[in-house]
């Protein structure tokens, strides 16, 4: 294994695993779950490079990645401005966009392994 291998592997396992290890509380109020999705959504994106630096996914499936990152930033905006008017409403959306970012993560964490 190289050292660039290594490197990159490390930086995965510490991408991967960032908010259960810090031991940071888990987000209750809408703001905070909205910050949290932000910063995972984030996480991902470092994810999905590094995992295409490291040759563990293709140029295509990072770029679908980098895709769906982007609808669940887009979902993120979109619960924001509803929230605005419509507390529970936003919650929901808020909720559903968390689902989908948590299926990305799910599939860069078994892609790095």
């Amino acid at each position: 294994m190289s050292f660039k291998r290594f490197v990159i592997g490390v930086v995965l396992a510490v991408a991967l695993s960032a908010c259960t290890t810090l031991g940071i509380p888990t987000a209750k109020t809408f703001n905070e779950k909205w910050l949290a999705a932000q910063t995972t959504d984030t996480a991902v994106l470092q994810t999905d490079i590094a995992l295409l630096q490291a040759g563990k996914i293709s140029k295509e499936d990072a770029a679908n990645v980098e895709a769906q990152a982007d609808n669940v930033k887009a979902g993120l905006d979109i619960a924001r401005t509803i929230y605005e008017n419509d507390q529970q409403a936003g919650q929901s959306k808020l909720d559903s966009v968390v689902t989908a970012l948590t299926a990305l993560q799910t599939y860069l964490q078994s892609k790095g392994k």
